[in-house]
């Protein structure tokens, strides 16, 4: 694993998911219910299953597109 590509890419997505939609989606999700710990297993499932998906059409992208279009 490569160390300066998993911070950089993990202080990007984490700057970008602040306050964003689904931050907000489950913080009334939260608020909603006596469940926190429901909620955090169900977003943070969601949030690794989008990220799998992204990483899979990225993987599958730059091995088939050229470098300009990318």
């Amino acid at each position: 694993m490569d160390p300066k590509l998993f911070l950089t890419t993990f202080t990007a997505v984490f700057l970008a998911e602040l306050g964003d939609k689904t931050q907000l989606a489950t913080v009334g999700f939260a608020a909603g219910s006596g469940a926190r710990w429901t909620v955090f297993a169900a977003a943070s499932s969601a949030l690794v299953l989008s990220t799998l998906v992204g990483v899979l059409v990225g993987g599958a992208a730059g091995e088939t597109l050229p470098a300009p279009f990318l």
